[in-house]
């Protein structure tokens, strides 16, 4: 039997998590190809913690394995699903932000019989906000409360010179929809692109960032309201040990994503 082999492209701190789950063995997965615009880092992760992937580029990557695993920035979300495409492969998007720019593309994958997987995230509540939709849904607000230090370097905050470092009390510093928030916060609320896809879409969902000195988890709650009632979900994350921008929530969806796909894999090398 073909254990299933994963092409992660992005070698960040996601990418990490990803092949130290895979090094535990309960996962029938093996990381095959790394792809990452820093060769270097990508070689580092390798050595590190998938000694028997090669080293590659995106096309290479994606003709070599069974399984694509995005974990990138949102600018590379295209091109990988682009190349997901041409060679009929799966793929995991964890910068779903990228969905928000190219609406068009799951569409487009799912004409060619490519399936794209989008993880909750750092996001608790999204599979009663999918049942809800199927009702109607007339509003869904996303409110993500932060440590300053998570936001720091924001191009939002940049470009407008707020700074954050010595606020005393909580800040909203900013309201708006999940397609100016990705912009504005493209390290820090990539949430409220995966409750857009899985809710009512980027612009009717509403999102409002907060930074928040007291403030010791970075915190995400949704409401969403519509014929089935009201759902309030709230979850209060703990940032990822590499990455204090990061919830480390976001990296274990991402594993609980890729466990999904290669036991369903495993059970269809058994048919």
């Amino acid at each position: 039997m073909n254990t299933m082999k994963v092409g992660i492209v992005g070698c960040g701190n996601i990418a990490t998590d990803l092949c130290l789950a895979v090094q535990k063995g309960d996962i029938p997965a093996r990381i095959a190809a790394l792809s990452d615009i820093d060769t270097a880092r990508a070689e580092a992760l390798r050595d590190a913690h998938a000694p028997e992937a090669v080293v590659c580029d995106l096309d290479a990557n994606a003709a070599s394995v069974d399984f694509i695993v995005e974990c990138a920035a949102a600018d590379a979300v295209e091109t990988v699903v682009d190349a997901a495409i041409r060679h009929r492969k799966d793929c995991l998007l964890l910068s779903v932000g990228g969905l928000l720019a190219c609406p068009e593309l799951v569409a487009r994958a799912r004409e060619h019989h490519v399936n794209v997987r989008v993880p909750a995230g750092a996001l608790c509540g999204l599979d009663g906000i999918r049942a809800a939709r199927e009702g109607g849904l007339e509003s869904v607000t996303l409110t993500t409360r932060k440590p300053p230090r998570g936001l720091e370097g924001a191009p939002y905050l940049v470009e407008r010179g707020i700074d954050l470092s010595g606020i005393e009390e909580p800040k909203v510093v900013f309201e708006g929809s999940p397609l100016d928030a990705c912009k504005a916060f493209p390290k820090n609320i990539n949430v409220a692109a995966a409750l857009s896809h899985f809710g009512i879409g980027p612009h009717k969902t509403r999102v409002c960032v907060i930074a928040d000195p007291a403030a010791q988890t970075n915190s995400h709650e949704v409401r969403a309201e519509g014929a089935f009632g009201v759902l309030t979900a709230r979850t209060e994350n703990l940032p990822s040990p590499r990455n204090p921008k990061s919830s480390y929530l976001a990296s274990l969806s991402a594993v609980a994503e890729l466990r999904v796909a290669a036991e369903s894999f495993e059970a269809s090398q058994k048919e």
